[in-house]
């Protein structure tokens, strides 16, 4: 490193020793204990002798950079920062002191370049987002540095949340068009998620559009029902239109499910007092709201109610951070106010901060017997969180102290679910009812208990008894229909579902049951028009859009699924549409986005054995055989005293190469199931790839008292002879095994490779004849022995074969058997050579062989032009294939095109060493 070029460096330089007689190593750890010891002297001094002996040592160059800025030298600071960013330091390493470097300096814009230029962990990334408030506010962009405070701050939150939250402080802010465009977003993600709803009603309540405003109130109540803070705000809505028929209903909606709510008591007061003049009764409130933000916090906090009715104001009106903040203020000066506790809890759930919710009611645990409903809905909270221990304590409190309530019961029931025990779960609800009688409650709950535990007739019954005491009601037709659909009764499902939709149109359950029949009876587009109207209003109901996905893929959409699962499961894991995605990716052959789900999963669900298996397969598709063997590694662990399982692990390594390792298991595998012949099986293969005949005799002894009945030891028994060099025996096992089983198709391949290369082939075609007249329909061995006649010339018996498999309806969508008999009639039936051709291309518009067949046939029949864009197309999908390249340039030399065609047709003698129709390559170019 260079000596600082400013005065107030210069006594850092004057001291700096010239010569250093440590190492450059020494010098730096000297330089880390000065450091950590606030000595910034000295590890300027031992840095400055490590650069000059080693000028390119990163960490030095690092650790030099932060003795700079701890001393003020900010712009010196920054470029030895960015020196050892140029040589590949980590970012992490430095990113706090950098951009703090960059603020001092005035360089607001790189530490906001900063998080587009690097990758970032989370750690980091929070870090990146504090900072760049920081640059954005120095800049005089004081919405972009809330935008980065907001982000630092939830960090792990949801984007939906972000996206309501920036819309709440823009509405606040007047900033109408940023608002709306933010509520455009968050619905896009979520049509029916009820806080962006609200929003939507508020940006069109301050727009002036009440009316408009009223259908998205309306529609965000119907799905967030039991929330009296939404309604107030409908009311409020109600209230500006003068609706006060509408608004009286709707405050006595609030007040049945908070009847002792003093705030709602107040509403209804407010809405009695002001019916004959409802124009001043708007006035009145914004009255209040505007008095409130006027005071200091001094005086909100003299008398802390004002402070909860701000907070409310605030929740009402759709501001959920200045809520929040709030009651963070509020609840210290009054910590035993559980109304207050159940409003922030909200907020948070509201904001998908579900872990704050569940910290928020635990601090109050000791107090939530005041208050039953917060106790309930901690133990919802940790029933979602999969928190179920703490829910079954929780719940059982509850219930020892409010033993004949039926909700905490049906609560009880699904904690006992959560753990998996469901015939206990049953008896509490039948016990329950034997004890304090039955409800709606508990009969809908036994009603769900009989349709996942499958015993549909039960289901039904209750089902019946619960349209007998409402017959009309949506969800018991809904659920009736269920049940119907699962006992295959889908005409009669039909009927209620229709029914529901005729009392409610938009009915969504109605819809997605109406969609599983379509699909059922296969038709997809039905079942596609029935749920994309679903999915659009209610994409947090995670099963519509992956049984959408389903029906896009059996409709050939791909690219819809594809989307439309990635969308699902990007914010919270979805296991079926993280399953049909995958399996979607794989269909696709797209392995590597298929291992990024993997990987996903792992990170959740740490050396989880089902996804390290997939990930083992997928690194071997991926020929990444390093990494898949490590995975094999870490499964070897989790299934040493599992024999099927480490069979399946011997089989992987394997195919991954690794032959050791394999052995190992399939060793530990027979020792933990010593009967299991399919193992002993494996180890004779295994010894027989390897090559090891003596250790496969072994094993093949141990097998022998099966050997008459087994074909499989019979097959090893021939493969043990072919690795001893002795053909004949192992024709001759190869058969008996065939005796044993007619239809075993890889001793058959076996034979045919043997025959292939001029090992009895007579007895191949006699052996296979034979069992085609006492088996006329394995049609798979028919093909086999089409092709073994094509090896051997005998042009006249493969077509033969072929033309019956086809007469017999078999392989007629194969590419490669109409290609074969277009070959085959080609030298005596040019005509019939180019239908079957023509029928290959049909199949296969891009296969390279049937395009080259084609062109080739078109060639011999004289149609040179269009055979020569034929055999372009087969050229380019594979440039590399002799004889297409020999068809090309003889097509040319026909066309009088001769000096195309003789350098295709040196460059193809000069590029291949040998191919079937080389004579006539060499004799083509020599006549040219």
């Amino acid at each position: 490193m260079r000596c600082l070029g400013k005065d107030a460096l210069y006594f850092i330089c004057l001291f700096a020793p010239a010569v250093s007689l440590a190492g450059p190593n020494e010098d730096f750890e000297k330089a880390i204990q000065a450091f950590n010891q606030t000595e910034a002297n000295a590890a300027y001094i031992h840095l400055k002798n490590v650069l000059q002996q080693a000028p390119e040592h990163i960490p030095a160059k690092v650790l030099m950079g932060k003795v700079l800025l701890n001393k003020g030298y900010f712009n010196e600071a920054i470029t030895e920062f960015e020196e050892a960013l140029d040589n590949n330091a980590d970012i992490a390493s430095m990113l706090e002191e950098l951009a703090t470097a960059y603020l001092f300096a005035g360089k607001n814009e790189q530490v906001l370049s900063l998080g587009q230029r690097y990758q970032l962990a989370p750690a980091q990334r929070f870090d990146w987002h504090l900072l760049s408030a920081a640059a954005q506010l120095n800049m005089g962009n004081i919405d972009a540095a809330e935008a980065q405070y907001t982000a630092a701050s939830k960090l792990q939150s949801e984007s939906l949340r972000l996206l309501n939250s920036k819309a709440a402080l823009r509405l606040k802010q007047r900033n109408y068009d940023e608002a709306n465009d933010l509520i455009t977003q968050a619905l896009n993600i979520d049509a029916a998620n009820p806080q962006s709803l609200q929003l939507r009603a508020e940006w069109l309540q301050l727009n002036g559009n009440a009316a408009a405003a009223q259908q998205f109130y309306e529609q965000a109540t119907e799905l967030s029902p039991q929330d009296p803070l939404l309604r107030r705000a409908l009311l409020r809505n109600y209230v500006s239109q003068q609706k006060l028929d509408l608004a009286e209903q709707t405050i006595q909606h609030i007040l049945q499910f908070t009847p002792d709510d003093p705030y709602a008591l107040l509403l209804a007061a407010w809405l009695s007092a002001i019916k004959p003049q409802a124009a001043a009764a708007e006035n009145s409130g914004k009255q209040l709201s505007d008095l409130l933000w006027k005071m200091s916090r001094q005086q909100i906090e003299a008398q802390p109610s004002r402070l909860y009715s701000r907070a409310l104001l605030s929740y009402v009106e759709g501001s959920y951070e200045k809520a929040r903040s709030d009651l963070h203020a509020y609840l210290p000066l009054a910590p035993a106010d559980l109304n207050a506790v159940a409003i922030l809890a909200r907020i948070y759930m509201r904001q998908n901060d579900v872990n704050a919710a569940i910290q928020l009611l635990e601090q109050h645990l000791s107090h939530l017997n005041a208050m039953p409903e917060l106790a309930q809905l901690l133990t919802t909270l940790y029933i979602t969180t999969n928190k179920t221990n703490k829910a079954e304590q929780l719940i059982a409190s509850l219930r020892l102290q409010y033993p004949d309530n039926a909700e905490f019961a049906v609560l009880h029931a699904a904690v006992l679910k959560k753990l998996t025990q469901n015939p206990q779960a049953q008896q509490l609800i039948k016990q329950f009812e034997q004890q304090h009688g039955a409800s709606l409650l508990i009969t809908t709950n036994q009603a769900l208990f009989a349709l996942e535990s499958g015993d549909f007739d039960t289901a039904l019954t209750l089902a019946n008894q619960l349209l007998q005491q409402a017959p009309q009601n949506s969800g018991y037709l809904n659920f009736k229909a269920a049940v119907l659909i699962k006992l295959q009764q889908a005409d009669a499902a039909k009927v209620l579902l229709q029914q529901i939709l005729q009392q409610e149109p938009g009915h969504l359950a109605a819809q997605f049951n109406l969609a599983q029949i379509a699909l059922s009876e296969q038709n997809n587009e039905n079942a596609i028009a029935l749920l994309e109207p679903v999915v659009k209003a209610n994409q947090s109901y995670k099963p519509a859009p992956t049984l959408l996905a389903l029906a896009y893929i059996r409709s050939g959409r791909l690219s819809d699924a594809e989307t439309l699962l990635l969308d699902t499961t990007a914010v919270v894991p979805y296991p079926p549409a993280d399953s049909m995605l995958f399996d979607l990716y794989m269909q696709q052959q797209k392995y590597q986005d298929a291992l990024s789900i993997v990987d996903k999963g792992l990170e959740r669900k740490f050396l989880h054995e089902p996804l390290l298996w997939k990930k083992a397969q997928l690194l071997k598709l991926l020929s990444r055989n390093d990494e898949a063997i490590y995975q094999t590694e870490l499964l070897q662990s989790l299934v040493q005293d599992d024999a099927d399982k480490l069979l399946r692990l011997a089989l992987l390594q394997r195919e991954l190469g690794n032959s050791s390792a394999s052995e190992q298991s399939l060793l530990a595998a027979q020792q933990s199931n010593a009967k299991s012949r399919l193992i002993q099986l494996e180890l004779v293969n295994h010894y027989l790839l390897t090559e090891q005949p003596l250790q496969a005799e072994k094993w093949l002894r141990r097998l022998q008292p099966y050997a008459a009945t087994d074909a499989n030891i019979t097959m090893l028994s021939a493969d043990l002879a072919l690795l001893n060099k002795d053909t004949n025996k192992a024709v001759l096992l190869f058969k008996q095994a065939l005796r044993l089983d007619p239809a075993f198709q890889l001793v058959w391949v076996k034979l045919y490779q043997l025959a292939k290369n001029g090992v009895d082939a007579k007895g191949f075609s006699l052996l296979a004849q034979d069992n085609l007249r006492e088996n006329k329909d394995f049609n798979w061995l028919r093909r086999l022995l089409a092709e073994h006649f094509v090896n051997q010339q005998q042009a006249t018996e493969a077509i033969q074969q072929y033309e019956i498999l086809l007469a017999a309806g078999a392989y007629t969508d194969d590419v490669a058997v109409h290609n074969n008999l277009a070959n085959l009639y080609l030298p005596t039936d040019a005509k019939t050579a180019l239908s079957y051709a023509e029928t290959a291309v049909k199949l296969a518009p891009k296969h390279a062989a049937a395009l080259d067949t084609y062109g080739w046939i078109l060639t011999k029949t004289g149609s040179y032009q269009q055979a020569l864009a034929v055999l372009r197309q087969a050229n380019t999908l594979d440039a590399a294939e002799p004889a297409t390249r020999f068809h090309l340039a003889y097509t040319l030399a026909q066309l009088q095109r001769k000096d195309e065609a003789k350098t295709i047709l040196r460059q193809l003698l000069a590029d291949t060493a040998t191919f079937s129709e080389k004579n006539a390559a060499e004799a083509l170019l020599q006549q040219l």
